[in-house]
């Protein structure tokens, strides 16, 4: 991460303790906090994006026991013991939440990141390296920010990470839980918000 933290040598109890005090969020990961703002994405490109996953996933999943969340979800990283804001995830069932917390899930079976420039090398590396950690997550998908462009890995019952890339025209389809969503539905005027 080339961010520089906030804090370091930081446990969960300390870091959720800073959390509920700060004004903006912050990651830990392996021990240290991190301000989001520092790994900025923020465009309003990247904001549309999030925004039509999030409204896509509602519609997909209405009507399972399946339920999409935004960015102010923390998600647990146990390889890093770490805690993170995904930019989109989907919980099936109810919440499993990491021992001694109230607000830190451990039980995505989905995750989506919006790449920026600032969180891109990031979130394909130690990022997706942490996200493997999670037992229960099947898919993780990362959408550019440049051009109708997604990169979706499904975790094989092996254990490995298989990758599809789709564009324009194509259609991610999902199991456990399943459901599809177009790849054009998560860009719908994205690219008009940029300046």
């Amino acid at each position: 991460m080339e961010a520089t933290a906030i804090k370091r040598g930081v446990t969960l109890e300390e870091y959720l303790a800073f959390e509920r005090e700060a004004t903006e969020k912050h990651i830990l990961w392996a021990g240290e906090i991190f301000a989001m703002w520092a790994m900025a994405g923020g465009s309003p490109t990247h904001s549309a994006i999030a925004t039509n996953v999030t409204a896509a996933l509602l519609t997909a999943l209405r009507g399972t026991p399946c339920r999409p969340y935004n960015s102010d979800l923390k998600v647990w990283i146990p390889r890093k013991s770490g805690s993170v804001y995904p930019d989109a995830s989907v919980i099936c069932g109810g919440f499993n939440l990491r021992e001694g917390t109230t607000d830190v899930v451990t039980n995505p079976s989905v995750i989506v990141e919006v790449l920026s420039p600032g969180t891109e090398s990031f979130d394909r590396g130690e990022k997706f390296a942490g996200y493997r950690s999670i037992e229960g997550l099947r898919h993780y998908v990362m959408l550019s920010s440049q051009a109708v462009e997604v990169e979706k890995y499904v975790r094989a019952d092996d254990g490995t990470w298989n990758l599809r890339v789709l564009g324009p025209g194509d259609v991610l389809t999902f199991t456990a839980p399943d459901f599809k969503l177009a790849a054009d539905d998560l860009y719908v005027g994205a690219f008009d918000a940029a300046p």
